[in-house]
């Protein structure tokens, strides 16, 4: 149509010079000027789109080095590790246990430590550091890793109070809480699953008891009696570094004493296996051979549970036999329907 050819006729010129712009329509513009004219305003148009192009290029790679510049490294993945069971549960008002502060310093607390940092994708171990003793007066012990390990996902674990590395040796990631039948340490756990990047680097972990303890007073004891042996059956074996208890065992100790008329025997037991009841025995010795019993009191259930005291108390009577009550709830009760032959 006309507007067609209209639009054919007019273009639209820019024409930049060092001093000056020129804006105007040129009809015909083709017509009007030479063919070697209309090619060096082509050769300005391109020139000046390369040169477009290269001052973009070099602005970006100067923002992008002064960026790499400003950035600074990583902070090294750090962990504090706390005590959260200073006390058992149900410490207060037992006189039979002593009640520890809560501002000692860890080691008070945990005298020593076994840590693994996992890679939690792989399972492969990152950072191991065996048994070693806690030193200082800080009340919270702190683990800095390497500043050049890996960003990532990582599983931390840390064994508290373990005398050496007996109890791990089966399997690093699952303690056997009574070595041998024995008593065996007074132990602590903590894992936690962490992510280490630029926004998270720093972690609090807190460190929970694994066994509770067995507090047996005995009252009234002929002189003679200075020997014990105790046994208590159907108590978790092993427990993993998720807090999952698993097996079976039992426990032995013998305990000697000077005076008899009352003694207090202690004993860091796991907790009772899945029936919830373990079952206590006690003979009493005149001699340290441990030949022949003196005294044999009854058997008696009791329920040991994680960071909890059981308390029990023996009196022995004119009749010859032993009277056994049990503190619960700050009261002692007589047992009878618990005591068994």
């Amino acid at each position: 149509g006309l507007g067609d050819v209209y639009k054919r006729q007019i273009y639209h010129l820019v024409i930049f010079s060092k001093n000056k712009k020129i804006t105007g329509y040129i009809k015909n513009f083709k017509s009007y000027y030479p063919v070697d004219y209309i090619k060096r305003l082509n050769f300005i148009k391109s020139n000046m789109n390369t040169r477009n192009y290269i001052y973009l290029f070099t602005s970006l790679w100067l923002c992008i080095s002064c960026i790499k510049e400003d950035i600074k490294p990583c902070p090294p993945l750090q962990i504090n590790i706390e005590v959260k069971d200073k006390n058992y549960f149900n410490i207060n008002n037992i006189e039979l246990e002593e009640h520890k502060g809560e501002n000692l310093p860890f080691k008070e607390y945990i005298p020593t430590l076994h840590y693994t940092l996992y890679d939690f994708n792989t399972g492969n171990i990152v950072e191991q550091k065996n048994v070693f003793n806690v030193s200082g007066d800080e009340k919270t012990f702190q683990i800095t890793f390497p500043e050049n390990m890996p960003l990532g996902k990582y599983v931390f674990t840390v064994w508290g109070g373990l005398a050496d590395e007996t109890a791990l040796k089966d399997d690093p990631e699952k303690a056997t809480l009574h070595v041998g039948n024995k008593e065996g340490d007074d132990l602590y756990l903590s894992n936690d699953t962490l992510i280490y990047n630029v926004d998270n680097y720093h972690y609090t972990i807190n460190m929970e008891r694994t066994k509770g303890k067995l507090i047996v007073q005995l009252v009234n004891l002929p002189r003679a009696i200075v020997h014990s042996e105790n046994s208590i059956d159907s108590l978790f074996k092993r427990v993993d570094r998720y807090f999952n208890y698993s097996e079976s065992t039992s426990v032995y100790k013998q305990s000697d004493w000077k005076t008899a008329s009352e003694t207090v025997i202690k004993t860091m037991l796991a907790p009772s296996g899945k029936d919830q009841y373990s079952l206590l025995r006690l003979n009493f010795y005149a001699t340290a051979q441990h030949d022949l019993p003196a005294l044999t009191p009854k058997g008696i259930n009791i329920a040991m549970r994680r960071n909890e005291l059981t308390v029990l108390k023996y009196v022995y009577d004119d009749s010859g036999d032993f009277r056994i009550y049990m503190l619960v709830n700050d009261s002692w009760e007589q047992q009878h329907g618990l005591v068994i032959n």
